[in-house]
């Protein structure tokens, strides 16, 4: 039966595509030569249509607008975009297309494997994912941060919208929004570190996300880059656009016109009144905002400057009903001025100072479950950052691209923690003993940093590219003066094939930001260092059907400790739970191989693929718990080690105002640290139950799958457009579990030899509808 109206859902999104329609037919013959190509990509600009030409260059377009545009793009040639073609309903246009060779300048080449493109203007078979697919992919929360798990390499889970790469850690990804790093730029962070991004989807133009290899422009992370641009309006236009979804109330107003544009983007989320109006406002109070402003100014034709600002607040209240409170306040400040100079036409300088601030307090209490204290905290930092940054690049004839440039950082820091908590532990007779644990650490620091780097992109024959780079990191509160050499290799097989290849020395400081009062710590560990060796190899087939081959292998030292919570379960104050541990980690490493494959050539079916195998494993010497430490010399498992991943979507397009995509994924469970129950005796001779680590992470989860649906609807209205979604998570409920929860089961009895250990499973999204809208005019 559900099959059926499926059917029947796509019999009428068809429905329109029946009327009269226009063709568009010709073919795409080389400029100089006249040669037929075949192969290349013909679609209407607002991708409503496409097809590939054939092996005499022939293609054939059914149409239904009246006023078009038509982009074509083949490897190897540059792009080539008609002008406004008028058509007649019913009537054929036949039109040629001559296309040039592009000669790829080595600015132009792309060295680094892992690279992806994501939204932004690169041609549609170099894209990761399209501006179009972001904004149809099923993506809870409407967050690209999310968007990108579904690329290879690329982990997240359904409460948070920080990810991992390549079996790394969430703070091991440099977030950067035009230039200049963002610290934590999450709201809501009590939720496994941040359930959304500050950064709307719709103030960005492009992505560069790149999961290994990357070049000596980027640094202080281990494994990987997040690189952020916001959108620049369009010349001669102002629009202004609204949106309303479950998560969220935005707007958007921007403007251009020959030698200025601005843009203003603001969203407000209200979880808050969406739980009040379920009655749950007792329990849990949820408010956060953002807000994104910049102005561009065209100087003269060699110089462009930008001003721009952006701030985000979170407070997360929270009630429960054991009587335990907690309250948080987050705030994220960046201002930024950023002047780009063109001072020859080979010759190019970015030059960028920033202010920011970042602030994180947390209170709260909590009780027994006689009404007893158990704890109190207050945890109040703050951290300020000013930089001066510039980015060179010179263009040194036709074998030779260089780039340098330098970042100078003031950072102050400071920390008020407070934490008492009263806790019951068994000696090592067996009698209970009552333990008080007070954290008081006041601390402020105000230090410096100095980044260099420079690269050279050089060509060793026709087909072969090399680039040498080399930084260095002097960060003053770690006390680390690093050197990072890297290496990158492009070997072009033909004009549709690349093989690449990266070496690279990678180091990592700890932030200013992350200094772990609240486990104790009153100084910095030295910068942790991971060597990245990676092997891809991309191929363009005829049919259009982009194929990726990356193997990669990261080797890590230096390691710092590593706090964690064997439970799993999301906790506001973890460092207080009686989970935690201390691993003290000499090394580890990340392998894999990550096959990825799409195919968008603008027709009505649209997919991309991938499958991941990886390996992570964590060396550990020693763990602390409860002010001891104890020797444990073992390599385990990664707690991001996921060894088979595979994700497949759909996207289809029965007419150009219709769009539904179909998103699958399945991976392996990430480990676990199972609880086991013992039955021990006292020295007064009485017996008493334990609950006791198992191996750590030796276990893993059950296997993680889901169907994510999401159904686009675009309407024209007087003025502008109207573009909304109705999307299902988890669309046949599958029970993916996220942790499990153990407790004691005597049934009854009064004798302790009787009870076993009971284990329940949390997991994540069950079956969760959601919808949303976002009306478009021009002003």
């Amino acid at each position: 039966m559900r099959w059926s109206v499926l059917v029947a859902l796509l019999a009428l999104m068809a429905a329109p595509a029946l009327a009269q329609q226009s063709h568009l037919q010709g073919r795409v013959l080389e400029s100089a030569s006249k040669t037929p190509l075949a192969g290349a990509v013909i679609v209407v600009s607002d991708h409503s249509v496409g097809t590939l030409s054939d092996e005499e260059g022939r293609f054939s377009l059914a149409v239904g607008g009246e006023q078009l545009i038509l982009e074509v793009n083949l490897i190897g040639y540059r792009p080539w975009q008609s002008g406004q073609i008028s058509l007649v309903r019913g009537d054929t246009l036949t039109i040629d297309i001559q296309l040039e060779i592009n000669a790829i300048s080595l600015r132009e080449i792309t060295v680094t494997p892992g690279r992806f493109a994501i939204m932004g203007d690169a041609t549609g078979s170099r894209q990761a994912l399209s501006q179009e697919e972001i904004q149809t992919i099923p993506q809870f929360g409407e967050d690209i941060f999310r968007s990108v798990t579904r690329l290879p390499g690329v982990t997240g889970n359904d409460y948070s919208a920080r990810f991992t790469i390549r079996g790394g850690e969430q703070e091991e990804v440099l977030v950067r929004l035009d230039g200049v790093e963002l610290f934590e730029p999450f709201h809501l962070k009590d939720i496994n570190g941040g359930a959304l991004s500050i950064v709307d989807v719709n103030l960005i133009e492009g992505v560069d996300l790149l999961t290994g290899g990357f070049g000596a422009e980027y640094g202080d992370r281990l494994s990987g880059v997040f690189d952020v641009t916001s959108r620049r309006p369009e010349a001669g236009h102002r629009r202004a656009s609204v949106g309303l979804s479950m998560m969220n109330v935005r707007a958007l107003v921007e403007g251009a016109d020959e030698d200025r544009s601005w843009l203003i983007s603001a969203r407000r989320g209200y979880l808050d009144i969406v739980l009040a109006l379920m009655g749950e406002d007792e329990d849990i109070d949820p408010v956060y905002s953002d807000l994104f402003a910049k102005f561009t100014q065209t100087l003269n034709s060699n110089h462009e400057m930008q001003w721009s600002l952006l701030h985000s607040s979170d407070e997360f209240d929270l009630l429960e009903d054991d009587g335990d409170e907690s309250v948080s306040t987050y705030g994220n400040t960046y201002g930024w001025f950023t002047l780009r100079s063109t001072l020859r036409p080979d010759l190019f300088v970015q030059s960028t100072a920033s202010v920011g601030r970042v602030t994180d307090d947390r209170v709260g209490q909590g009780f027994f479950f006689d009404g007893a204290p158990e704890f109190n905290i207050s945890d109040i930092r703050d951290v300020d950052i000013w930089s001066v940054r510039q980015d060179w690049s010179l263009e040194a004839g036709d074998d030779h691209f260089l780039k340098w440039g330098f970042d100078v950082r003031r950072l102050q820091a400071h920390y008020d923690y407070f934490s008492d908590r009263r806790r019951f532990l068994r000696d090592t007779d067996g009698f209970v003993v009552g333990l008080q644990d007070t954290t008081d650490i006041e601390s402020d620091d105000t230090q410096s940093s100095v980044s260099v780097y420079a690269t050279d992109r050089f060509r060793l024959s026709e087909k072969l590219t090399a680039e040498l780079g080399l930084r260095y990191d002097d960060v003053r509160h770690t006390d680390d003066r690093l050197l990072s050499p890297r290496l990158h290799l492009a070997y072009a097989l033909s004009p549709a094939t690349s093989l690449r290849v990266a070496w690279g020395l990678y180091h990592q400081s700890q932030g200013i930001h992350q200094l772990a009062v609240e486990d104790g710590e009153s100084a910095f560990h030295p910068a942790q260092r991971s060597e990245h060796r990676v092997l891809g190899l991309e191929h363009i087939t005829r049919h259009g059907v982009q194929l990726r081959l990356e193997a990669y292998d990261k080797q890590l030292t230096s390691r710092r400790p590593a706090y964690r919570n064997w439970r799993d379960d999301i906790e506001i104050f973890s460092e207080l739970a009686d989970d935690r541990l201390r691993l003290d980690l000499a090394g580890g490493h990340s392998r894999g191989i990550e096959l990825y494959a799409k195919r968008d050539t603008g027709t009505r079916l649209s997919w991309w693929a991938s499958y991941s195998l990886a390996q992570v494993r964590d060396e550990i010497t020693s763990f602390g718990v409860q002010g001891r430490t104890f020797p444990f010399v073992d390599e385990i498992a990664g707690r991001y080690d996921q060894r088979h991943t595979m994700y497949a979507d759909v996207n289809i397009r029965p007419t150009p105002r219709w769009k539904l995509n179909l998103a699958w994924q399945y991976r392996t469970g990430w480990p676990y640290t199972q609880r086991l129950l013992h039955l021990r005796t006292a020295e007064d001779g009485s017996r008493y139950l334990t609950i006791d680590l198992g191996n750590p992470l030796a276990v893993d989860y059950p296997v993680v799958h889901r169907l994510d649906a999401r159904l686009n609807r675009t309407f024209h209205v007087v003025g502008g457009q109207l573009q909304t979604f109705f999307e299902v998570t988890n669309l046949y409920n599958h029970d993916n579990v996220s942790s499990y929860f153990y407790e004691v089961d005597c049934g009854g009895s009064s004798d302790v030899a009787d009870c076993s250990l009971r284990r329940e499973a949390d997991t994540w999204f069950g079956l969760l509808p959601s919808l949303g809208l976002s009306l478009t005019w021009d002003l």
